[in-house]
């Protein structure tokens, strides 16, 4: 109902046909009635959802509510989740100065804002495996942002009773993340991470090796830490001698005090609840409750706060893998350590598509280093370390030699880019191996092997091409792949324009779009790889992340227009890598794989707009023209030089801008679809009305990055080839845009 999901709903059929043939009257009604009530709750959520994604973006005025543990602010601005009359709500806001980025840094009671700003749905991702924000922040209880241009009031709200207890858990909490940002930095993000499970701004790029070789649930509170947590505090009051029931009396009041104090997450409510639930069961009844039956209230729990639950990273591993340790039989450590990677696999490549040959030998040596060694000393330096400065160096040069080893260890040749499995194989690798733990058998081996090695061919060599016009913003950057992916080519990367920023504001430097969408991209298809990078000139917004591309992904050999290799701001992008990449200058009447040819520059340049490089080629039952940021004077110069020319599908020039797309040369051309790469809203009027309406008078049917997300035409295998889009038509972005007068037809 949530995630489409059709395979898990034949699976919940088939779980209710093997109720009914228990015989058993009661438990059958129980178990449906229990259905009918999770699937009216779910539905009801479903078309709440729904209803708000349909709405378009307002001006307003609004009143948020909002704990001191819930502002994030990076460089120039600054984060916040609460409360308001639409519901939890997520804002994003900007700082004027030092002074108040101080200001908001340093808050630790619940504060009250009156804001200004738009309201809106929380944008949907606009290219496949890109991340999915509406989800993420759905799982939370948000289902709307708004984008603060004015903060009128900020005031603090204290509360009374009940609310006052949540606020000083808040105020705690936050009160020890301020704490732990004086100390050593390594310090700072162990005792932050692993104490109070939050998130500093540098965990994604410090903690590269931790997500690579598969220990991030070590970073993520869950079960481990909910044991250890607990083992701790029975520690202390039996030495305080209390009896058993007292102490379960501690446990029943500290451990929901930890879920605010932890932060929260969907694996540390599930691994509270499973603690707590049978012990709340022993004092009510006197009995003890069974573990799986403990695992199952709390599943239902979970899912009736978080509909999203079992769609999430966190969540599947949390409570797929707390039942494995329920459920499988006694064995040694390390064989009960290789089932869980082995179960875990298909999940992990459905989040990452990547899995590291280490990752089973170092979950192995890191399991009790972490145990008996990091979280003690993670303790002593947030416990000591704001009073005893050397102490805190002591605990961070150990953490750091660890991390440092880490690094070492997650960069030795392993990792494995296997590529994203659809979600019908996902199950049916996980199911095949919970079958084969309960099961063993060779036919069941050998459905595995053959699962996996399906996978692995069909990402590595799948049977069609396609070419994809990737939303990469305010820029260009298109992946071209043949069938059996006998070449993958990208041409531009696309790029932000960094304009100075004051000292205070230095640290909010986002992730590249090559890093978070491209390289994301081509690794869930299972490609490692690029070939051929083909860079039409050198502006940011086609060029700029392309030392991030060289960094994070190999690339054999790259195309420049003639003139622009010797460029002091394209060789500088190119020492991002010590790996050789072999470098092109193209004029025109050059060929390249996959097809391609140059038909411009016909002279070296300096690499400006109109000395872009401009490529042609036949994919499918199309013939494509790339042209960069081409003038009109470029393109009439082409339709001279090559007056049979025929191209009837034209990525657009300069994003549409009427400095290009001359209305003859479309004619020439014999243009029937032109493809607009813009960014949504920008402030450069991209696509120009006049471009449009010319591609109107002339019948061509056009696409927007702008409006529809990643553009792909999919051919080969004997298929007559099909256009796709990302985004469909009732989107708001749609809507929004097309409010603006860039309808995408």
């Amino acid at each position: 109902m949530i995630g489409q999901q059709w395979l898990a709903a034949g699976l919940l059929c088939l779980w209710l046909l093997r109720v009914w043939l228990l015989s058993d009257r009661l438990t059958w009604y129980l178990v449906f009635g229990l259905t009918l009530v999770m699937a009216g709750w779910l539905s009801w959520q479903q078309w709440q959802f729904q209803q708000v994604t349909r709405t378009v973006p307002i001006r307003t005025a609004m009143t948020i509510t909002v704990q001191p543990d819930e502002i994030n602010v990076k460089g120039s601005q600054y984060q916040l989740v609460g409360h308001s009359e639409q519901g939890r709500v997520i804002g994003y806001g900007r700082l004027q100065s030092a002074i108040e980025k101080q200001q908001l840094a340093t808050l630790t009671h619940r504060t009250r804002w009156q804001v200004q700003g738009e309201l809106s749905p929380v944008p949907p991702p606009t290219n496949p495996g890109q991340f999915d924000a509406p989800a993420y922040y759905r799982s939370q209880g948000i289902q709307r942002q708004v984008m603060i241009s004015s903060v009128t009031k900020l005031q603090l709200a204290p509360r009374h009773g009940w609310g006052w207890l949540i606020d000083w858990l808040h105020h705690q909490r936050q009160q020890f993340i301020v704490t732990m940002n004086q100390l050593p930095a390594t310090l700072r993000l162990y005792a932050i991470s692993l104490l109070v499970g939050g998130r500093p701004n540098e965990f994604r790029t410090e903690m590269t090796a931790v997500q690579q070789l598969g220990l991030l649930h070590l970073f993520s509170l869950s079960g481990m830490h909910v044991i250890l947590l607990m083992g701790m505090l029975k520690w202390v009051l039996i030495r305080a001698h209390l009896s058993q029931m007292a102490i379960n009396y501690w446990l029943l009041g500290l451990l929901p005090l930890y879920l605010v104090l932890g932060g929260g997450a969907d694996s540390l409510q599930r691994a509270v609840l499973t603690a707590w639930l049978p012990l709340l069961w022993q004092w009510l009844t006197g009995r003890r409750s069974l573990t799986l039956t403990g695992w199952s209230v709390a599943l239902m729990v979970g899912i009736t706060l978080n509909p999203l639950v079992l769609l999430s990273l966190g969540g599947q591993l949390s409570y797929g893998l707390a039942l494995l340790l329920i459920l499988v039989p006694a064995m040694p450590t390390w064989r009960l350590s290789l089932w869980v990677q082995l179960i875990g696999l298909p999940v992990i490549l459905v989040a990452t598509a990547q899995w590291h040959l280490l990752t089973i030998v170092v979950n192995l040596a890191i399991g009790p280093i972490f145990s008996w060694i990091l979280l003690p000393l993670t303790m002593l330096g947030a416990a000591v370390g704001p009073f005893l400065p050397a102490a805190a160096q002591f605990c961070d040069w150990g953490l750091a030699h660890f991390q440092a080893g880490l690094n070492w260890v997650g960069q030795l040749p392993g990792l494995m880019t296997v590529g994203q499995p659809p979600a019908w194989l996902a199950w049916s690798l996980a199911l095949i191996t919970l079958w084969l733990l309960k099961q063993p058998t060779t036919w069941l081996w050998r459905s595995l092997i053959l699962g996996y090695t399906g996978l692995i061919l069909g990402r590595r060599w799948p049977l069609q091409g396609a070419v994809q016009f990737i939303d990469i913003g305010q820029g260009d950057s298109i992946l071209i792949r043949e069938p059996f992916n006998r070449t993958v080519s990208l041409i531009d990367t696309g790029g932000r324009l960094h304009l100075p920023t004051p000292a205070w504001a230095a640290d909010n430097q986002p992730r590249p779009r090559v890093a978070t969408i491209t390289v994301n991209y081509l690794h869930r298809l299972g490609i490692s790889q690029i070939d051929t990078v083909y860079l039409s000139h050198k502006d940011v917004d086609h060029i700029g992340d392309f030392g991030d591309l060289l960094t994070l992904i190999r690339v054999k050999q790259v195309v420049v227009p003639a003139g622009m290799a010797a460029l002091p701001k394209f060789q500088k992008l190119l020492q991002a890598t010590s790996r050789p990449v072999k470098v092109v200058e193209a004029l025109a009447g050059q060929q390249f794989p996959a097809g391609l040819t140059a038909i411009h520059p016909f002279q070296p340049g300096a690499a400006e707009n109109g000395d872009s490089l401009v490529l042609t080629g036949h994919f499918g039952q199309h013939q494509f023209m790339f042209t960069g940021d081409l003038d009109r004077a470029g393109e009439r110069a082409i339709g001279k030089r090559y007056p049979d020319l025929k191209a009837d599908v034209l990525k657009l020039g300069h994003h549409g801008s009427k400095t290009s797309s001359d209305p003859q040369m479309l004619k020439q051309w014999g243009v029937q679809r032109g493809i607009i790469s813009a960014g949504r809203h920008n402030r450069y009027g991209h696509p120009n009305l006049e471009t449009l309406q010319t591609l109107q008078q002339q019948g061509i049917l056009n696409y927007s990055t702008a409006l529809q997300g990643m553009i792909s035409y999919h051919y080969g295998w004997g298929t007559a080839g099909y256009w796709e889009t990302f985004l469909k038509e009732g989107n708001f972005y749609q809507r929004a845009a097309s409010d603006a007068g860039t309808a995408s037809r």
